[in-house]
């Protein structure tokens, strides 16, 4: 039960509107044409490796944030991006007609990022093992009736960026949930945290897979806002939009946590904790979801690395450090007890 607990939270934090909406897959994979299914592989392994190493650094991580204002600054900056990406999803998701009904929704929606801020993250959790895999089972069968194998896949351009992006896209999406990651190592053994990595990865590569064959297939869909929903109409188009709004929201109040946590390691004002982790991001969400998405994201992947870099290598640093100890002691000369 824990495990399947840890892994659908961290399938959680990546499973948000930028994946499931298809944008985020067109700007990391699809754009480069059928050399992204290969690279899917790559991601696999990074997504195993470096989710491994957070669930083994636990409290590490708060403590690199609370010591490192660089660090600090620059998952804030991410994960505000985020956010915002999440919050102009909403926007797009919620297109009703009838005003009062969207407002409704909305205030919904801050309601439960208020509530996540001043309780922390725990019932998210354990909702996230009913809401998530539901989602997944039902997002994967209604994509995989869109795949025709009579279709050939784009060719794409840049490929030769492809790689460079593979690694962007992990960088953007364990930077922004290395907090939440880390803290659900505390209660696992050293093998239910090889499980816990393996098996999110393994689901997470599973969605971009079949997400990215579709798209490959359908490229005149990557200049759409969320190019996934418009493939499809009538009531499939109605599911999937309630899917992402399940992932949508579910990465939201993630980040939200993320940030409030983060930021009360070096601040105790709770009203700038608050604008920083919910109304910064809702302000910067009118951007507009794809703008976010295409330009805003590769910069919070570039960020995202030299997050990611910094965490390990303060968690190796703090490994080895009894072994150090071991060795600064002091020798006594060899001749002060010899005649």
């Amino acid at each position: 039960m824990q495990v399947a607990l840890s892994v659908f939270s961290i399938v959680g934090v990546v499973f948000g509107c930028g994946l499931i909406s298809g944008k985020e897959i067109v700007v990391y994979f699809s754009k480069f044409g059928y050399i992204s299914l290969p690279l899917l592989l790559i991601v696999l392994a990074l997504f195993f490796v470096v989710f491994n190493i957070l669930l083994k650094m636990g409290d590490k991580v708060y403590n690199r944030l609370k010591n490192n204002k660089i660090s600090f600054f620059i998952n804030i900056i991410s994960s505000i991006i985020f956010a915002a990406a999440m919050f102009a999803a909403d926007r797009n998701l919620l297109n009703f007609d009838n005003f009062c009904i969207k407002i409704f929704l909305f205030l919904i929606i801050f309601a439960l990022c208020l509530l996540i801020f001043k309780k922390g993250i725990k019932s998210l959790n354990k909702l996230n093992i009913f809401l998530i895999p539901i989602s997944i089972v039902i997002f994967i069968f209604i994509l995989i009736q869109k795949i025709d194998h009579s279709l050939s896949f784009f060719e794409g351009s840049n490929q030769n960026l492809a790689p460079f992006y593979s690694f962007l896209y992990v960088a953007l999406n364990l930077s922004t949930g290395a907090l939440l990651i880390a803290s659900l190592g505390r209660s696992l053994s050293k093998k239910q945290k090889a499980q816990v990595s393996f098996l999110s990865a393994l689901v997470l590569c599973l969605i971009l897979l079949i997400a990215n064959l579709v798209l490959l297939q359908n490229p005149y869909a990557y200049s759409a806002q969320m190019p996934l929903l418009s493939l499809f109409k009538g009531q499939e188009k109605i599911i999937l939009n309630i899917i992402m709004l399940i992932g949508c929201n579910t990465t939201l109040l993630t980040i939200v946590y993320s940030i409030s946590s983060s930021m009360r390691g070096l601040c105790k004002n709770e009203i700038l904790i608050f604008v920083t982790s919910i109304i910064v991001p809702y302000i910067c969400s009118f951007l507009g979801f794809a703008f976010i998405v295409t330009y805003l994201y590769p910069l919070a992947s570039t960020l995202g690395v030299l997050f990611l870099i910094d965490l390990i290598f303060a968690g190796r640093k703090l490994s080895f450090k009894p072994l150090f100890k071991r060795t600064d002691k002091k020798i006594h000369p060899s001749g002060k007890n010899t005649k």
